[in-house]
């Protein structure tokens, strides 16, 4: 546990961070927006995200409480390996924010549209449609070195991957349905996840 106790101390405030963050954007775009967030238009999804965010948020509470209780899904790095998880948790978090800097009021964590709202194409929209799953891809792969634990980093990542695939098109529909041609020009000028050569080259 000695050995362990830097990481997992470095992973506690770090998650502390990551949490205080999406509370308070969200709570900025409830307030702004006039509507809280809501679940409406994900269908099946609801269901998935908790098959899937329960064992994996039962498996970070047994971490935090006590890492040897996940000593059976530990992988074996060496400490340079789990810090370098630390570097790219920071630079996710950096992400994130500027990610939510941009999308500022028009910010849900679900298939919702906020009233009043806009096809943001500043910052990292300018470059792709969904930007924000970069930030949770590189807390997945930070989390997955600095824990040293496959059950906690892959978890994660399965997580955001199946966001990824799975709801992106009923977002992309309801984006589309919202805001008409204004973001059908805009899908085609930027990527879904990827930046499109273009983009490079216009700005």
């Amino acid at each position: 546990m000695e050995a362990e106790y830097p990481f997992h101390t470095a992973l506690l405030l770090l998650l502390l961070v990551i949490v205080g963050i999406r509370m308070y954007f969200n709570g900025y775009a409830d307030a702004a927006s006039g509507v809280k967030q809501n679940t409406e238009g994900e269908g099946a999804f609801r269901i998935l995200r908790v098959l899937l965010g329960f064992p994996v948020g039962a498996a970070f509470l047994a971490y935090v409480v006590w890492p040897p209780l996940l000593q059976w899904s530990r992988l074996e790095l060496a400490p340079e390996a789990r810090w370098s998880g630390l570097f790219l948790m920071v630079v996710g978090i950096f992400v994130l924010i500027w990610v939510h800097r941009h999308l500022s009021r028009n910010f849900t964590g679900t298939v919702q549209i906020r009233p009043g709202g806009n096809v943001i194409q500043t910052g990292p929209y300018f470059y792709v449609r969904h930007p924000m799953y970069w930030s949770f891809i590189l807390l997945g792969a930070g989390i997955l070195l600095l824990t040293a634990n496959w059950l906690l980093g892959g978890g994660f990542l399965l997580i955001i991957f199946n966001v990824m695939f799975i709801r992106t098109p009923t977002e992309e529909r309801a984006l589309q349905q919202a805001y008409g041609d204004e973001y059908l020009q805009y899908t085609k000028r930027t990527g879904k996840f990827f930046p499109k050569i273009s983009s490079f080259i216009k700005h």
